[in-house]
């Protein structure tokens, strides 16, 4: 899926964003090539969302409107 955020780095994507791609890279693969079952996403994304995926959904919203305002 594109991403179509555009604006700055957030605090949280300085510091977890590498963890959180890595882990979505190999849910992924995994899943792809059979070594872990479909439902594996599902535990994969609330992983993401506890290890700093909603704090970075949060502050990209907020950039959003604030940019929005301009």
């Amino acid at each position: 899926m594109k991403n179509y955020f555009q604006g700055p780095l957030t605090e949280t994507m300085k510091s977890k964003n590498e963890l959180l791609k890595k882990l979505v890279l190999q849910t992924y693969s995994k899943i792809i090539y059979g070594q872990s079952p479909i439902e594996e996403f599902d535990t994969m994304v609330a992983n993401w969302k506890k290890s700093g995926g909603d704090e970075i959904t949060k502050e990209v919203n907020d950039w959003y409107i604030s940019a929005s305002k301009k």
